[in-house]
């Protein structure tokens, strides 16, 4: 996902007002101009931890307008603010099966079933022109993907890829080219590599051989993945961040952080619109954190955002501040905003999750 979002420039709207919805929107970041920005900015999350029972829920930035699009487990806004990409689980809860649907972020209207995924569908992200959203399909052990392209209007379907995807991104252009992290298997120690092709499957590139990789990101300057080395048998394998060319050139290991044994390290997630911002969470056993990963320097600066237990969402436009759930998972969770350069968050929806903007 390439998320996009709202800078807080120091103004707060405050609401007291239980929704409609059951969440409560203590406050919303916005710019001064939101009010009149075509088209509106949006905030959605996901209210319930139930799979079978959670909704996505919608406000515009300013705090108005909040409106429940329907069911679904995870869901992203696409860039124009226009529809909303949602997957839903559908039971028995052990069944493992999922649906692509979109919903028009007006609410009022039926969603538009896509795809039917005999797994549980992760999405990728949209296309920056709003029209392509880029989606994974795993099927648990013998995983075999597809990666795929999906026309959010029309519902065409291309197959990109077929294999362990262990992520995927559109580049940040007109172009819709994908960079991907593509594996064989799901042993620990299978290769998986990095790929590039464009949206229809033709013209595809591996960048890497022989690498265990995941989570590339296709930023504005080059792309940004995690690299995976072993630290022997009794503790986790540990992830660097290093980054390359779009043509394979320029590789450079951006990280060199020390964790713990039960840790696993950093993945990116998103960029700011002029790549000197990148969002990362940290994961390890029992253990989830969100981080921001400053770019463009002579050196790389790490930051943890918050002390506490959390996943990052989304890193708005101009990098100044990032979305976050907030909790343990099985747990109330909360969605909150906080400043990139530190500073106290602010709590955005009190028992929602897995949240999205645009702006």
């Amino acid at each position: 996902m390439k998320p996009i979002g709202t800078a807080a420039k120091g103004r707060l709207v405050t609401l007291g007002a239980v929704l409609a919805s059951g969440a409560l929107l203590v406050g919303v970041a916005v710019h001064a101009s939101a009010a009149s920005a075509s088209p509106a900015a949006v905030l959605t999350w996901i209210k319930s931890s139930n799979s079978l029972n959670s909704s996505v829920e919608i406000a515009n930035l300013n705090g108005s307008d909040v409106r429940t699009l329907g069911p679904g487990t995870f869901a992203t806004v696409a860039p124009d603010g226009a529809s909303v990409a949602v997957v839903e689980s559908l039971p028995p809860a052990d069944n493992a099966t999922s649906e692509l649907l979109v919903y028009p972020a007006s609410g009022g209207a039926a969603a538009v079933k896509r795809y039917h995924c005999d797994g549980f569908l992760r999405i990728d992200g949209w296309s920056t022109d709003s029209k392509l959203i880029l989606a994974s399909c795993p099927h648990g052990l013998n995983d075999k993907g597809p990666l795929l392209v999906i026309a959010a209007a029309g519902g065409s379907v291309a197959t990109i890829a077929s294999g362990v995807i262990d992520g995927a991104s559109f580049a940040p252009n007109s172009s819709d080219d994908i960079v991907y992290a593509l594996g064989s298997s799901q042993l620990l120690t299978a290769p998986v590599n990095l790929f590039t092709t464009s949206p229809s499957g033709t013209g595809t590139q591996q960048l890497t051989h022989g690498w265990v990789i995941s989570a590339p990101v296709w930023g504005p300057n080059d792309i940004v993945f995690a690299r995976t080395t072993s630290r022997g048998k009794v503790i986790e394998p540990i992830n660097q961040l290093w980054s390359i060319e779009p043509n394979g050139t320029a590789l450079r290991q951006l990280t060199h952080m020390k964790v713990d044994p039960l840790a696993s390290g950093l993945e990116p997630l998103a960029f700011s619109a002029n790549g000197q911002h990148l969002l990362c969470g940290f994961s390890g056993t029992d253990q989830s954190s969100s981080w921001a990963v400053t770019l463009g320097g002579k050196t790389v600066v790490l930051r943890q955002l918050l002390n506490e237990f959390s996943v990052p969402d989304a890193v708005s436009r101009d990098g100044s501040e990032v979305l976050l759930t907030k909790g343990f998972e099985g747990e109330p969770t909360s969605v909150v905003s906080a400043p990139w350069g530190g500073g106290k968050p602010a709590v955005l929806v009190s028992h929602g999750a897995n949240a999205s903007w645009n702006e």
